[in-house]
């Protein structure tokens, strides 16, 4: 059995049928095949939102300082609101229609933790 400190974050499990790939920042639905690329920016929202799955809720003020305040980038609330429209537009495009985050009370996504596993990988052993 490895020890924790031997598994390294892969990626991710959504609704058993999509993949995200944290290396390679892309999206990919395992039934057909279908492959979305993140840019930068856009993964590392996307990854903000999904390390979040353990509180479910994840306020947008966190979001706009953590994603872009801390990596010298303006966002408004509204360039947010359309970050997250092309997220949600990156599983169109792979053909998936469900969304794992959920916007509440006009400042905060809700994320349904029940459709998302981590995957993790074992680091080979130095020795």
């Amino acid at each position: 059995m490895p020890f924790v400190s031997d598994e390294l974050l892969y990626g991710y499990t959504i609704f058993h049928h999509l993949e995200y790939r944290l290396s390679t920042r892309t999206l990919i639905n395992i039934k057909n095949g279908r492959i979305k690329r993140f840019g930068m920016t856009k993964a590392r929202l996307f990854e903000y939102l999904l390390a979040g799955m353990d509180n479910e809720i994840v306020y947008d003020n966190d979001i706009i300082i953590h994603v872009f305040d801390d990596y010298g980038l303006r966002c408004s609330k509204s360039y947010l609101l359309s970050m997250m429209k092309k997220i949600q537009n990156a599983f169109n495009t792979v053909g998936f229609e469900r969304y794992p985050f959920t916007r509440i009370y006009g400042k905060a996504y809700k994320i349904d933790c029940g459709s998302l596993e981590r995957i993790y990988v074992v680091k080979p052993s130095s020795h």
